[in-house]
């Protein structure tokens, strides 16, 4: 055979190669050498939630959800970097997930509101690692006039937007920031008015992680009080008028916001000693534990029993003053003679201690010695703002009140409101609400 007989063969054997290669590409669960085989299916994974019951230990938990001793040992010295396995309480709610059929191998472990514990295993070692819980922010704006009582005030605005008990809340935190102006259980009257605006940071379960003012407006008794927060060079976030006057003053008008049961008094018939005697101070009638706050910035003098006061605080000031808390069911954290407190600081809860005949707060304030009633003394003033901040601040002032004109329909209500010549004071009876 010649050497040209043997070229139409030679030139075949490439094409019959790529035939084969085509073929076994068609036959099912065949491939060419050194093809990738399909992806492998995930394996299935479990998720289950389960939540810590009263009574009931963390290493419970975790063995019923099929750890063994050993593992819950190790994860249990992990979770004790991070938190005391003891203070998890009850209703705190941990995630398990892993192969179906198999030990979970991630566990989430619920430490507050804003941050979860993720542990998770991999290279034959357990991991942990904490995640904040995310958040979005918004503004939300809302105006409201008064019928009864502030807590149910008609509401326009921004009103859809508002989470359960949230406008309870706001209450509240209204009467924080003018509770150097205005007595909310006392002073407010059918017929006043305000606007809000305020900033929210929002958890994805809807709760609220935190809320800020950014502008209030109250009209109250023919009177218009703006309250706008701006921070100076030490950024701590304090309210002032449109003049740039402070709100706060250097004592608030009440410990906790809820009506007076019993004036300051020279002469008073005590219901336990059955005589008259002096009261020398007001009686709050606020639910059992309710929190109250200290009215002013000093030192703790006393924390604990004391005699008919029961358990009760006493706060020494500036300027020779002091006030004193009493009956309360329980004293503040780290409460103790010697520790300084900030004005609004909670030092305990109402309570019935001592010779109480019911749950109520004592309040006292004593200047150079001599009891005072806290309704009527003469306290000073926080100073104004600075020259030197009065041009940031009307900016941020103008900006700020702008915002409030999105904050619902009243427009000739409030003005009408302002104009309105006082009624009748509204019952003050707030824990009704």
């Amino acid at each position: 055979m010649t050497r040209w007989g043997k070229g139409p063969l030679v030139a075949a054997v490439p094409i019959l190669v790529i035939i084969w290669f085509a073929l076994q590409a068609l036959v099912p669960g065949t491939a060419p050498t050194g093809a990738s085989p399909p992806d492998a299916p995930e394996p299935r994974r479990s998720i289950v939630r389960d939540t810590l019951k009263s009574g009931m230990a963390l290493s419970e938990l975790m063995a019923s959800n099929g750890f063994d001793a050993a593992q819950i040992h190790e994860l249990t010295e992990l979770i004790r970097d991070y938190k005391r396995p003891r203070t998890l309480r009850p209703g705190v709610t941990l995630r398990f997930s892993g192969p179906v059929g198999e030990i979970p191998d991630r566990v989430n472990v619920q430490l507050n509101p804003d941050s979860t514990l993720r542990l998770y295993y991999a290279d034959s070692i357990w991991t942990a690692e904490v995640q904040a819980v995310p958040f979005v922010v918004d503004t939300v704006r809302l105006s409201g006039v008064i019928e009864s009582s502030l807590w149910s005030a008609a509401l326009s605005g921004e009103v859809d937007r508002l989470a359960e008990s949230e406008f309870q809340e706001l209450v509240y935190d209204l009467a924080d920031v003018y509770a150097w102006k205005i007595d909310f259980t006392r002073d407010i009257r059918k017929g006043d008015a305000f606007r809000v605006a305020f900033e929210r940071k929002v958890r994805p379960d809807g709760s609220i992680r935190s809320r800020q003012f950014l502008a209030i407006e109250l009209r109250n008794q023919g009177r218009v009080l703006r309250a706008i927060p701006f921070a100076r060079s030490d950024r701590r976030i304090a309210y002032y008028d449109e003049e740039g006057r402070p709100l706060r003053g250097a004592f608030l008008r009440y410990p906790v916001p809820f009506r007076i049961t019993s004036g300051f008094s020279r002469r008073r018939f005590h219901p336990i000693l059955k005589r008259v005697r002096p009261h020398r101070g007001i009686d709050y009638g606020a639910p059992y534990g309710t929190p109250v706050r200290a009215t002013g910035r000093g030192t703790v003098t006393r924390a604990g029993r004391w005699s008919g006061y029961g358990l009760a605080v006493e706060i020494r000031h500036a300027n020779d003053v002091r006030t004193r808390y009493a009956h309360l069911s329980a004293i503040g954290r780290g409460i103790r003679s010697g520790v300084r407190v900030e004005q609004g600081q909670v030092i305990g809860k109402v309570g019935a201690t001592g010779l109480a005949t019911g749950t109520h707060l004592h309040y006292e304030f004593l200047q150079h010695g001599q009891h005072r009633n806290p309704l009527s003394v003469s306290v000073p003033a926080e100073p104004p703002l600075e020259k030197k901040y009065m041009e940031a601040f009307r900016l941020h002032r103008d900006l700020a009140l702008a915002l409030l004109d999105g904050a619902g329909g009243l427009g000739e209500t409030m003005v009408a409101a302002a104009d309105a010549t006082p009624s009748d004071p509204a019952p003050n009876d707030v824990a009704s609400h």
